[in-house]
């Protein structure tokens, strides 16, 4: 009988308040994995446009944080072993090309310097006396000089003769008498014989290999005045480059050694961003290519530069770890090559130090 006794005529099921029925169980169930099913497909379509939006990004740029901020760092160093007198920087200070960093004592180097002169200017006019030759009064000089000295050997011989005749006659003269007489005698001859000489060599004038022999004493001179006028431009330790000094290595009053370095500064002009690039991207890289990045210690900031150098090889190549296995066989990894990216002027409160990390964009 329908509707009697709480019993419904579909299902032959008693009807309670808050309970389903199956009907309308299978009705929303059915409801519900429809609403899953437009979920899933949403999310599905979701993942699709992001997948999308991805690859397409992924095909035309790439993005990578293996980069860092480097530089070319300049070692300055001496060639002296002195003492260090004063030293003019700090760390950090930026420098121009040429201007002083420190000082040495270089007096023992200016007085070996001022002594080399010296050499030089007298060897220098004994050259010149040598190609100029011997001037007409210098002979005639020279001249009354090697008489005067044949006219005193004719002196000093008659007195020997006359001493060695006395003492055959046994006249009572002295050994003493008779050797100073002899020595005369000889150092009359002596100096008689050079005149002639210097005689001659004005007369004949100066051989070619004395003028070879006096060339080459001058150019040692000279050579080691130069090497000693470098030395003391030494004493004035000064900057290569514009730059910022990295290190400082020495202090006032300390004793350095020639080599020895003092100071590290960071070359302004040679500085660039470095960012290794996976191999399956390399080729896609190209100079000129205009490339988008941060950097950690500026957050927020948005700076641009561009490739200006690719790598020709990969990093691995100059790791001190192989990547040959024990067997012999290659390893393979995915490989880096590195590439680098000009940076922009610093100002406006920005300073590229090299060490800085960032996030790299580059558009394809």
């Amino acid at each position: 009988m329908g509707g009697q006794g709480g019993f419904h005529e579909a299902d032959h099921r008693p009807v309670h308040p808050g309970i389903l029925s199956n009907r309308q169980f299978r009705h929303c169930m059915s409801k519900h994995l429809k609403a899953v099913s437009l979920g899933s497909m949403a999310l599905a379509a979701a993942g699709g446009i992001i997948w999308g939006v991805w690859h397409i990004r992924e095909s035309r740029s790439m993005s990578t944080d293996d980069c860092r901020v480097e530089a070319s760092i300049v070692s300055v160093g001496t060639k002296l072993a002195e003492r260090v007198v004063a030293v003019e920087v700090e760390e950090g200070d930026t420098v121009k090309k040429g201007q002083t960093l420190a000082h040495l004592d270089g007096r023992a180097v200016q007085a070996r310097l001022l002594a080399a002169r010296s050499r030089v200017k007298l060897m220098q006019a004994r050259y010149d006396e040598m190609l100029a030759g011997f001037r007409p009064q210098e002979i005639e000089s020279q001249r009354a000089k090697t008489a005067q000295a044949a006219a005193n050997l004719e002196h000093a011989r008659r007195d020997y003769e006359r001493i060695e005749k006395l003492v055959r006659d046994q006249a009572g003269i002295s050994s003493a008498d008779r050797d100073a007489v002899r020595a005369s005698y000889l150092a009359a001859q002596a100096v008689e014989k050079a005149e002639r000489e210097n005689l001659a060599l004005r007369l004949e004038g100066y051989r070619e290999e004395e003028k070879r022999s006096a060339q080459a004493q001058l150019e040692a001179a000279r050579a080691e005045q130069d090497e000693l006028e470098v030395l003391c431009e030494e004493c004035v330790i000064k900057s290569p480059v514009d730059g910022i000094i990295a290190r400082k290595l020495v202090n006032g009053g300390e004793m350095v050694s020639a080599g020895q370095k003092l100071f590290s500064i960071v070359d302004s002009h040679d500085i660039w961003l470095n960012v290794r690039v996976e191999e399956t991207k390399i080729g896609r890289i190209r100079t000129g290519q205009e490339v988008r990045f941060t950097l950690d210690g500026y957050d927020g900031r948005v700076f641009y530069g561009k490739v200006y150098e690719i790598g020709a090889a990969s990093c691995a190549m100059f790791s001190l770890i192989s990547t040959e296995n024990v067997s012999g066989y290659f390893t393979k990894v995915m490989q880096r090559f590195p590439i680098k990216v000009s940076l922009p002027e610093s100002g406006d409160g920005v300073v590229f130090r090299p060490g800085m990390q960032g996030t790299v964009s580059i558009g394809f």
